[in-house]
This record gives C-alpha cells, sequence and structure tokens, in this order.
C-alpha cells in the first residue's frame, strides 16, 4: 500500500496513513477535515482551513474549506 500524508495549513501536522485507493485518500481528507474544522472554526469570523494529500511523489488532492460569518 501507498503511504500518503496530509498536511493542514493551520498548523503543522503531518499525518501518514496507508491507503489502498485514491477512493480512500479522498474520503479520508474529507472526515479529517470535518474534524479539523470542529476543532477550529467555533468563535471565528472569517477562516480559511485547507488539507493536502500527499505521497511520495508530491501533492494529489486538495481540500479547502473557507467559512464566513456575518
Amino acid at each position: 500500500m501507498t503511504r500518503y500524508y496530509f498536511d493542514t495549513r493551520d498548523n503543522d501536522d503531518d499525518i501518514g496513513v496507508e491507503l489502498a485507493t485514491f477512493e480512500q485518500v479522498k474520503l479520508a481528507a474529507s472526515e479529517a477535515m470535518a474534524d479539523f474544522a470542529k476543532d477550529v472554526l467555533p468563535g471565528s469570523v472569517v477562516r480559511i482551513l485547507s488539507i493536502e494529500a500527499r505521497d511520495s511523489s508530491g501533492p494529489l488532492l486538495r481540500i479547502v474549506l473557507r467559512l464566513r460569518s456575518t
């Protein structure tokens, strides 16, 4: 299995996981964004969060969430 890494824009986390397919990468990144958002969004007025999935050859996927409360 390929090892994929998920980098977050809001901090310096570098989480490596082994996944079999790119579909699993997309699902894992989406679930990670939901968890990430729950932890950092309360009380924010404008916030931009991103998670980038990469393997040893470079970036594969980037998910961006922009929240603006009015």
